[in-house]
């Protein structure tokens, strides 16, 4: 289809649902107005997006990162963050780290899952930072799972064994 960025099998970054593959594209149509969408099925294949084709860009849809872009970000995991990094205000730290999981980007959902990660090693994380914690681990193993072709068990430990580099540095 013209003016389509995405081909069925494309396999796609949703800033608000994460890493899928694109399924079809479809048209629909509402009285007189047709669109055409793209339909892709997220990891762990619990939802269904569609998404407008001609608003792809400004709803932020983009390709999955290459596996070595990704592992090298996911690098970053190994190091504590700083005390300065860590804003002590819960609101503002939990609206923050909010936009970050929405950002769209794996660098930004990195450095959620990071900084909590840090936080749980120094007390147990309250309700909405573990759901933020496990949200996060979520994206970055969908994304890293269809990268690599693994399954999303093995993305998740893949992405937990960067995490627990940081508890080997903090106890060196």
């Amino acid at each position: 289809m013209e003016g389509t960025l995405y081909s069925v099998g494309s396999k796609v970054v949703h800033p608000c649902h994460g890493a899928g593959t694109v399924v079809r594209i479809q048209q629909k149509s509402l009285g007189e107005v047709t669109h055409t969408y793209y339909v892709i099925d997220t990891l762990p294949g619990s939802m269904r997006v569609m998404v407008p084709v001609d608003q792809a860009d400004e709803v932020g849809l983009r390709r999955v990162g290459r596996a070595d872009e990704l592992r090298t970000i996911l690098q970053t995991c190994r190091e504590a963050p700083s005390e300065e990094e860590i804003d002590t205000n819960f609101r503002t730290r939990s609206a923050q780290m909010s936009e970050q999981l929405k950002s769209g980007s794996f660098e930004e959902v990195v450095e959620v899952v990071r900084m909590l990660y840090f936080m749980n090693l120094q007390r147990t994380l309250g309700m909405t930072d573990r759901r933020y914690f496990e949200q996060g681990k979520e994206i970055l193993a969908g994304e890293l799972a269809l990268a690599t072709g693994q399954d999303m068990d093995a993305a998740k430990q893949e992405v937990e064994s960067y995490l627990n580099a940081m508890l080997g540095a903090e106890r060196g």
